[in-house]
């Protein structure tokens, strides 16, 4: 873990100084956190070249950067020197440092839109304060999205628990299961499998029963037993009570194991030889009933990863993580006459 000698330091124009920043510093300061505040360090700074010394403090020294951003911000000369320095940071550095909180709706030249913000009118000083606090905490975890998953790091991510530390954890076990399935996926969608040493020599009309009963009962336990609300309550807890990190990991899994069957259905359609080409059509089409719920899957696991390293905003403002998994076992009209018509070539 990066050591760096001040948490935080605020960034800000001098009009907001006194109203928006110096409270906020204050409960920061009370709540043990170790801030860089200008007018704490002019024993510090006597003598020195102040834009060389400003520039490295907020590149260097400081784990995070609260941004206070306002119409005088964006005016503010030496705030400005303070935001370049900032974002040159964020090209060097891959995990998130820059903490905007907005005190009007102004926006700021070269910050993106997708960055979590806080707001100085919606969230009192001590809701930042603590906000602040819980990103602390996650820091000190060392945990983030592409964190391994070990007894080691679970332990540490418990231990400091940072506002939102169940979700992380599910989406890490989420994000890399998947990860590992990435090639698997993309060969779906190209329509490939190995060979797997199966042949069907008949219509084909058997083995796709078969595959359809498979099929039926991977849902089946998805839908009545994987991913219930109460499942979902038995890991993550109750409202206001602690999560069970054993489970949330073992929920995870069961996601990630869940989207495999679902790809080795699909494969084992793929690496079938047929000696009848129309079952073969047929076949290949049968694959494709596995589409959707493969890429609503996907496409959650991808959005949670998105906002895995903003939880702490997120939660702040009130914002409601969805974790519940789309179970769309649905085949497209068109897919399904398609399909039909195949079978119906079968039994001619």
């Amino acid at each position: 873990m990066t050591e760096y000698e001040f948490d935080v330091a605020p960034s800000f124009a001098e009009e907001d100084r006194e109203k928006a920043v110096l409270p906020i510093v204050q409960r920061l300061k009370e709540l043990g956190v170790n801030v860089f505040y200008d007018a704490d360090q002019a024993v510090e700074q006597w003598g020195l070249n102040r834009v060389e010394h400003t520039s490295e403090t907020y590149r260097r020294r400081v784990r995070y950067v609260l941004l206070f951003a306002s119409e005088h911000y964006v005016e503010h000369r030496w705030a400005r020197l303070q935001q370049q320095a900032a974002q040159a940071r964020a090209l060097e550095q891959q995990s998130e440092f820059l903490l905007p909180i907005r005190i009007d709706d102004t926006e700021i030249p070269g910050l993106l839109p997708t960055i979590g913000y806080l707001d100085l009118r919606l969230h009192g000083t001590e809701v930042i304060a603590q906000a602040v606090r819980q990103k602390l905490a996650q820091h000190r975890a060392e945990f983030t999205a592409q964190t391994p998953i070990t007894p080691k790091s679970v332990a540490a991510l418990v231990r400091e628990k940072p506002r939102g530390w169940e979700y992380l954890l599910y989406v890490t076990v989420v994000a890399q299961g998947l990860a590992e399935l990435e090639q698997k996926y993309w060969e779906h969608f190209l329509r490939y499998a190995p060979r797997n040493g199966a042949v069907e020599h008949g219509s084909g009309i058997d083995l796709i029963r078969d595959r359809n009963v498979v099929l039926s009962e991977i849902i089946k336990v998805a839908v009545e037993a994987l991913f219930t609300a109460q499942t979902q309550e038995a890991a993550f807890g109750a409202p206001g009570e602690p999560g069970q990190p054993d489970r949330i990991v073992h929920l995870g899994g069961l996601f990630v194991r869940t989207f495999d069957e679902i790809l080795e259905w699909a494969r084992g359609i793929h690496g079938t030889s047929y000696a009848n080409e129309h079952a073969r059509t047929a076949a290949r089409l049968h694959a494709q009933f596995a589409d959707q719920q493969l890429r609503a899957m996907h496409t959650l696991a991808q959005d949670l990863r998105a906002v895995a390293d903003t939880l702490v905003e997120r939660l702040t403002a009130g914002e409601r993580i969805d974790m519940t998994v789309p179970l769309i076992f649905e085949v497209d009209p068109a897919l399904e006459r398609e399909f039909k018509a195949a079978l119906e070539k079968l039994t001619r």
